[in-house]
């Protein structure tokens, strides 16, 4: 599409009409040419430009994963450090539980094992009674049977 359609009407008399029309066309393929130059510049400036953000962006982007990395490893290691402090305690807590619990589990048992000897103690003491009063019975019975033997045998 050509850039100048008409001179101004001063000018074209100056030169005359074919002085005109060939000064439009020398303008017109001026500038086709330097507009297809000017187009060539700009996509080359716009091409190198597009590539030195992109550079940059990209640069952005390591520094930005980068420093996510790093903060990610921290709070992973902060995390692992909570973690271990609070397995820590809770292994105290239940050794601390557990001790507890065999020092009251110890107490009652031997509460336990005094109040069955003490059940123990008192029925030994019963059969012990038992015992004692047949064996009287009985040394009571052979004495007796002794003394009637030997009647019976004198008789």
């Amino acid at each position: 599409m050509p850039m100048f359609h008409r001179m101004p009407r001063r000018f074209e008399e100056l030169i005359g009409n074919q002085g005109a029309d060939e000064f439009v066309g020398f303008m017109n393929t001026a500038f086709a040419a330097n507009k297809e130059n000017i187009v060539e510049i700009v996509s080359e400036r716009f091409e190198r430009r597009l590539s030195e953000e992109i550079h940059a962006f990209r640069s952005e982007i390591k520094t930005e994963i980068a420093d996510l990395r790093a903060e990610f490893k921290s709070d992973l290691a902060e995390l692992r450090s909570e973690l271990k402090g609070d397995i820590s305690n809770l292994r105290s807590e239940l050794k601390s539980e557990i001790a507890e619990l065999r020092a009251d589990f110890k107490m009652e048992l031997k509460q336990e094992i005094s109040d069955l000897r003490g059940e123990m103690n008192e029925k030994f003491a019963e059969v012990y009674k038992l015992i004692s009063s047949q064996t009287k019975w009985m040394f009571g019975a052979v004495v007796a049977l002794t003394g009637i033997f030997s009647i019976i045998v004198k008789l």
